[in-house]
């Protein structure tokens, strides 16, 4: 991707007064959550209207300096098997997200980024070279980053009533699931493992949810007519 492109303000015959990586540097030197133009257009030192002419609306803003991010990541090799590669790259967009709060939360209404677009291409791609049809690599690709997403956006939502409103949050939640003294064995050995999975580190947690998902994929893999092949030559 060219970091300082023409933008729109360019394009409409304005002199071009800053860049497309000027625009991101700004947004993540705000950070993602709670952003707003009028902050990153004092970074700048430019007016709100100024920004506006390029990028015209906050979404737009945001899925810029998104796409810089994936730009600037160093993602993993596509190689090894397809369970290797999603493991992977979940795992390495889990990081990322984590790395920028609010970012999870902020992107859900804006445009997608095009590195997003290829990043979904490029998995896709290397699961269909491994055996799967195309409908059943986007469908395992999709999968795994919603749930990667998702998950990061629980942890995040969490976090804020921590910071905000309830500092005894985790607790009041884990609370919720503490074995109470008269229950069955089987609801309170329930309890006990939610009891369990609340206090897990977040990323451990995330972890065991992105195997799970795997190993039903591969399961589901197994028992089809064409089992995904080891990587190709």
């Amino acid at each position: 991707m060219e970091a300082d492109r023409t933008m729109s303000a360019a394009r409409s015959g304005r002199p071009r007064k800053i860049t497309e990586t000027d625009i991101a540097d700004a947004v993540l030197a705000e950070g993602f959550a709670g952003l707003t133009v009028p902050a990153v257009a004092g970074r700048l030192g430019v007016s709100t209207m100024t920004l506006y002419r390029y990028t015209p609306t906050r979404a737009e803003l945001l899925a810029l300096a998104w796409d810089h991010v994936l730009d600037r990541t160093t993602w993993p090799e596509v190689t090894g098997s397809w369970r290797e590669i999603l493991h992977r790259h979940a795992t390495t967009l889990w990081d990322l997200l984590a790395t920028h709060p609010g970012a999870v939360t902020e992107l859900s209404g804006s445009v997608v980024p095009p590195r997003m677009t290829d990043l979904y291409d490029d998995l896709a791609l290397a699961l269909t070279e491994r055996g799967f049809t195309a409908h059943e690599a986007v469908l395992a690709v999709d999968t795994a980053i919603d749930l990667t997403i998702d998950h990061r956006r629980g942890v995040e939502d969490l976090s804020r009533r921590e910071d905000r409103a309830s500092p005894d949050a985790r607790e009041q939640l884990a609370a919720l699931w503490t074995p109470l003294p008269d229950s069955p064995p089987g609801r309170a050995a329930v309890r006990a493992a939610m009891h369990e999975a609340i206090a897990t580190l977040p990323r451990d947690w995330f972890i065991r949810k992105l195997d799970l998902m795997l190993d039903g994929l591969a399961a589901r893999r197994v028992a089809s007519a064409d089992p995904p092949r080891d990587a190709p030559a």
